[in-house]
């Protein structure tokens, strides 16, 4: 049966098996493993290093692919040196400090055979930034010791799709689907037709918070845009009734314009009639005025020149009752 070592015998492994492992880091039944220096983060998949005496923040929300500091070595020829006739496996989980800071992580394991540095994923679930030491524990590591009927007959890196042996640093996922998958071949929930407020607050802390802040906020939106609505529609009926008024207005003023028009233009008519017949007049009746009186000064046997003098006086007489006429009111 599969035997958990202990402490005193996890430190016999130390710089073998566990490379890079520090013996300060040992507990009851395996060893805590720490931070290293390759960090990738999955919202933009930006990979970073960090050095010795810097610190990783990893936001609300956010995942990251993490890398440990120590190497493993359960290869058969390496593992014999300490146990020859069995192999090593182990059980990877989270500290419980990470769990207690609200920090999601995936136990796994490693098999026997297995040769390289590890990677694990972390979500920070907390509505607090997570800040991590680089070299601060951050998994335990728990390792069994198979008996002969226990050990695979081909270990970790005999197969050919074990891409991960041998690995260093940040490894992306080896797992490949085709480019283009034809969607009456895809299989899925109606997730995406769920009510996204239910989703939000079915999602646990922050998310419910907000998705009754979301839920009490499209309320109060629906509200201003009713009122809004309200006003456009009463915009829209004084804007249509002042511009009737305005029309009215408009087609009043020019009847009367072409009324005024109209009637000025028939006193200026009447006016110049009478003026003119009154003028017309004086000098129709003049004329014969004027004939009779040369009549009546030939008889008297005035020379001419007298004659056309008492003429031009009573032209300009004549003339100036005309123009006196005509600059007179109606």
């Amino acid at each position: 049966m599969a035997k958990i070592l202990a402490d005193r015998e996890v430190r016999t492994l130390l710089g073998t098996v566990l490379v890079g492992a520090d013996e300060k880091y040992l507990n009851p039944n395996g060893i805590e493993l720490r931070l290293g220096k390759d960090v990738l983060f999955h919202s933009t998949g930006e990979q970073v290093e960090l050095t010795p005496g810097s610190f990783l923040k990893v936001s609300p929300g956010e995942t990251v692919v993490i890398s440990s500091m120590e190497r493993i070595d359960f290869t058969a020829d390496t593992v014999k040196k300490r146990f020859p006739s069995s192999m090593l496996m182990a059980l990877i989980t989270p500290t419980t400090t990470m769990m207690r800071e609200g920090i999601s992580q995936v136990a796994t394991k490693i098999d026997a055979g297995f040769r390289g540095g590890l990677n694990w994923g972390l979500r920070n679930g907390s509505t607090r930034d997570l800040v991590l030491q680089y070299g601060e524990p951050i998994f335990k590591l728990t390792i069994f010791l198979l008996d002969k009927d226990e050990s695979p007959d081909l270990a970790y890196g005999g197969r050919e799709f074990d891409g991960y042996q041998g690995s260093e640093g940040i490894v992306r996922s080896t797992r490949r689907i085709p480019a283009d998958i034809p969607k009456g071949k895809v299989v899925a929930s109606s997730f995406e037709k769920l009510d996204p407020k239910k989703q939000l607050r079915e999602a646990g802390y922050p998310f419910d918070h907000i998705g009754t802040e979301l839920t009490a906020l499209d309320g109060k939106f629906e509200v201003v845009s009713k009122d809004v609505l309200l006003l456009k529609e009463h915009f829209e009926g004084r804007s249509k009734e002042l511009s009737q008024k305005i029309e009215a207005e408009t087609a009043t003023l020019a009847t009367k314009i072409e009324d005024t028009r109209k009637n000025l233009l028939e006193k200026v008519e009447a006016l110049f009639d009478k003026k003119f017949l009154r003028i017309v007049g004086i000098l129709i009746g003049a004329a014969p005025v004027m004939y009779s009186g040369l009549l009546f000064l030939q008889g008297k046997h005035l020379d001419p020149s007298s004659i056309a003098f008492i003429a031009l006086l009573a032209g300009l007489v004549i003339l100036g009752i005309t123009y006196a006429l005509s600059k007179r009111p109606a």
